[in-house]
């Protein structure tokens, strides 16, 4: 079976996901992506050439229009032009786009090249303001040519309704962790160490987190953190600890592989992520970072925000608190790095959870099968 996927980008360190779905779909995956500041419709083709150019001259008046235009789908004309082609050409069965605006960039290419067209929301796309403002007429559009839509959390399904979506076409697909990298071990002996792995983006509020870990260590003295990622708060972050007087006690690692970010689950103790809906509309979908800590065996402190709430059994596999709730938040990694019993028993429960319900096999599955299903007719 052939299918295009259809990415912003080439997919960035943190989008594993869609660098999964690249790799482990079991078809001929044609990965079709942009560049920086060229809009949403692809440019490259699903042999890494130009659809039609990648002057940016051209690519940049491309993007303008539809911009100004793309509500009555005039933007993009020599791309789509050349996407149906390649679509046709190369016999595409189906067209995956990653994100809302994907989908709606190539879901008049889909519609003229009788392609079926699946669309997989991921988070920012479905809550960020501005995103919803430009695309407030032409979700819905795309909401009734595409096939099938997919979104990761209870709550991001409850969103699209809400944006027009057809319950029928609707799929709850959260993300599940590589179990060929993170691997399950019982944290009984680890160090009151904690780990969290995100971008520094307002909607992770890694502020919080260091805020709640500097209560931590004044009843944990011995507690230390380790914090991957980058981001545009990750300066910020940086001099925030060190007037709160704990940089020596925080690793800012940076940006890891995956299997860097494996090895380190099994130095720590818990996992702690304060996820927020930030000012400018931004949410998660169903963190991946918090499911691959679980893999791993690691008892979760999180928020009560999008997949988390599905994910995290308050009390049975971590702690849950209210978002912006950093005091809350240090209270339970107080509890974990007191007593590392409770805190292996809570990992064990957490893996067996991600385990029988949020494999990666599972979700690769559901979207094969719709994939499958819309190819069939």
């Amino acid at each position: 079976m052939n299918i295009a996927i259809v990415t912003p980008l080439i997919p960035t360190y943190s989008e594993t996901f869609i660098s999964l779905h690249l790799k482990q779909l079991p078809v001929q995956v044609h990965h079709f992506y942009s560049l920086p500041k060229m809009g949403y419709h692809p440019i490259y083709d699903g042999q890494g050439k130009p659809l039609s150019s990648d002057w940016k001259g051209v690519n940049y008046i491309e993007t303008g229009i539809d911009r100004v235009f793309g509500e009555n789908g005039t933007g993009y004309f020599f791309r789509k032009k050349a996407m149906v082609a390649y679509l046709k050409k190369h016999n595409i069965q189906a067209v995956l786009a990653e994100y809302g605006p994907v989908g709606v960039s190539v879901m008049d290419v889909c519609a003229q090249a009788g392609v079926p067209l699946l669309v997989h929301f991921h988070g920012r796309d479905a809550y960020h303001y501005k995103t919803l403002e430009r695309y407030k007429k032409q979700y819905p559009k795309m909401f009734q040519l595409a096939h099938t839509i997919f979104p990761v959390s209870t709550d991001m399904l409850a969103q699209l309704e809400r944006l027009g979506a057809p319950a029928d076409k609707l799929v709850l697909n959260p993300y599940g962790p590589n179990s060929a990298l993170f691997h399950h071990i019982d944290h009984l002996a680890a160090p009151p160490f904690f780990l969290s792995v995100g971008r520094f983006t307002g909607k992770k509020a890694p502020d919080l987190t260091i805020k709640a870990f500097a209560l931590t260590l004044k009843a944990v003295p011995e507690a230390r953190m380790i914090m991957v990622g980058d981001g545009p708060l990750w300066a910020d972050c940086k001099t925030l600890a060190q007037s709160l007087g704990i940089a020596d006690q925080i690793t800012f690692a940076g940006p890891k592989s995956p299997a860097e970010i494996a090895a380190l689950h099994h130095q720590v103790r818990v996992f702690v992520q304060h996820s927020i809906r930030a000012e400018d509309g931004d949410s998660e979908g169903t963190p991946v970072a918090i499911l691959e800590a679980m893999q791993s065996g690691l008892p979760v402190v999180s928020t009560r925000h999008a997949g988390i709430k599905d994910v995290v059994l308050e009390g049975i596999t971590g702690y849950l608190v209210d978002e912006g709730d950093y005091e809350g938040m240090a209270e339970h990694m107080i509890v974990l790095a007191k007593n590392n019993t409770l805190a292996a028993q809570m990992g064990n429960q957490g893996a067996t959870r991600i385990q029988e319900q949020y494999t990666l096999t599972q979700h690769l599955d559901r979207l094969y099968q719709r994939i499958v299903k819309a190819v069939q007719g």
